[in-house]
């Protein structure tokens, strides 16, 4: 039994000692796992590690390239933007000097309206009527031949206080001579005045017939026919310079007329008859006067271009149309426009085809309102060719012409054959209501506008209505202030 007892104990402790080892194995087992999970781990980590470093390196670097692409693009954007911003500002300041420009000339303008405004209103019917007249110092006086300016002329004037007096040769005995009628004859005068010659160059212009000058200045066909731009500005210079020297302002002159037929009784007097070279000759004749202070006038409108009879002998027809006005009349006009040109004679050309009878153009509004004030826009003086001429001395009387004509829309009446009865003839219109006030106003608005726009000191008008705004100004912000303070 003892034995058997021996051997059961000795089966037991066998199998206690074969479970320890078993469980001595797989503790080892288990440990070695864990330990190559251990490492697995680590080793993975470190792999991660590494390749985050790498990729983190990549981006910084390619971020790095794209901050310098930016910064070169940053740098070249700036320099197209530094070149846009001035152009834009360039193109500002230039605006904002053209509009500078225009708000001062708009300002002067206004300024000068209501400076001339003050004369007109003070004027009497008679007054206004006298200021639409361009009239000769015989016509006015009752003297022969004028050749000085005294008490008849200064009695006449205080009369007649006409808006222009216009010369000829046989007013003028010498320079001295001439020039102290002409000075005499401005202080005379209530309202500024306008004075004049009719000098187109050539033999018979009055500055070389009266002896002024001993060499003619070149004729508009010679110019037109051998010396061309030079020529024709060289002339206004010549003439702008002797008249000026002399105390004239108004030069009726040049003629724009442009010959159709060869036997045209204007074609000596004008240059040529192509309307490109007559438009450039006129042009640059008008801009010699003006560069010497002397106003020209573009005549005539409509032209003299296929007519055979000569207004001062007649009544001179065309057989033009209006289309052919618009190819050549109306280009000139245009020009006039564009060149500020502030007198426009008008003929006394008679064109059925328009009128349907031979009103004559300075006597019809067909002419003066409805194309060249309404249809081209002009807005200088039209004044009305001599109205001594036969094509209106023969055919009307005296105060009938006149009255149609301003009926027309012309500002100014030149020479009438009787000058006291045309005037009286206008001041018995209005006084009937057949002309109104306001129509002699809108005249005489535009006939003073150009007699004192260098009269009128127009920066201290403007700088004394600035010093009154401000002071306005001022005065409201006080008074705000006191309202603010009173709450």
């Amino acid at each position: 039994m003892f034995n058997k007892q021996s051997e059961e104990v000795s089966k037991e402790e066998a199998r206690r000692k074969k479970r320890k080892k078993a469980q001595l194995q797989a503790y080892g087992i288990l440990t070695a796992g864990v330990l190559a999970l251990v490492l697995v781990i680590v080793g993975i980590c470190s792999g991660v590690g590494f390749i985050v470093k790498r990729v983190n390196a990549s981006k910084a670097e390619q971020a790095s390239e794209k901050n310098d692409k930016a910064n070169e693009h940053t740098v070249s954007g700036d320099d197209d933007m530094e070149e846009e911003t001035l152009d834009l500002a360039a193109q500002i300041a230039e605006a904002n000097a053209e509009e500078t420009e225009q708000t001062t000339e708009e300002l002067q303008e206004e300024v000068l309206r209501n400076y001339v405004g003050s004369f007109i209103d003070s004027m009497t019917i008679e007054e206004k009527v006298a200021g639409l007249f361009f009239v000769t110092p015989e016509s006015i006086t009752g003297v022969k031949t004028v050749v000085a300016a005294g008490s008849s002329t200064s009695s006449a004037l205080l009369n007649y206080p006409v808006g222009g007096i216009v010369y000829d040769a046989k007013n003028i005995q010498d320079a001295a001579q001439f020039k102290e009628v002409i000075y005499n004859t401005k202080i005379f005068s209530k309202y500024e005045i306008f004075v004049a010659l009719t000098e187109e160059g050539g033999e018979t212009g009055p500055l070389y017939s009266s002896g002024l000058l001993t060499e003619p200045v070149l004729s508009q066909s010679e110019i037109g026919a051998t010396s061309g731009v030079a020529g024709a500005y060289s002339a206004g210079i010549s003439i702008g310079t002797t008249l000026l020297g002399l105390g004239v302002n108004v030069n009726f002159a040049p003629v724009s007329d442009v010959t159709t037929v060869d036997n045209a009784f204007i074609a000596p007097r004008a240059y040529g008859s192509d309307v490109t070279t007559a438009m450039s000759l006129t042009k640059n004749m008008l801009k010699g006067m003006s560069d010497q202070s002397v106003y020209g006038c573009l005549k005539y409108f409509p032209g003299h271009s296929d007519v055979t009879v000569d207004t001062s002998k007649g009544r001179g027809v065309s057989k033009r149309t209006k289309e052919d006005l618009e190819k050549c009349e109306y280009e000139m006009v245009k020009m006039a426009i564009e060149e500020k040109v502030p007198f426009l004679m008008v003929s006394h050309v008679s064109m059925p085809e328009i009128t349907g009878d031979n009103t004559p153009a300075s006597l019809s509004g067909a002419f003066i309102t409805d194309m060249l004030r309404d249809e081209l826009g002009y807005q200088g003086i039209i004044i009305t060719d001599y109205m001594n001429k036969s094509a209106i001395a023969k055919y009307y009387k005296h105060a009938d012409a006149a009255v149609m004509a301003i009926q027309a829309g012309a500002d100014m009446i030149l020479v009438p054959s009787d000058f006291k009865k045309a005037y009286a003839g206008v001041v018995a219109a209005v006084e009937a209501g057949d002309i109104t006030e306001d129509r002699l106003d809108e005249s005489l608005y535009r006939i003073f506008m150009l007699k004192y726009k260098n009269s009128v000191d127009y920066s201290a008008v403007l700088e004394a209505e600035q010093s009154g705004k401000e002071a306005g100004e001022a005065s409201e912000s006080s008074l705000d202030e006191t309202d603010n303070g009173s709450e």
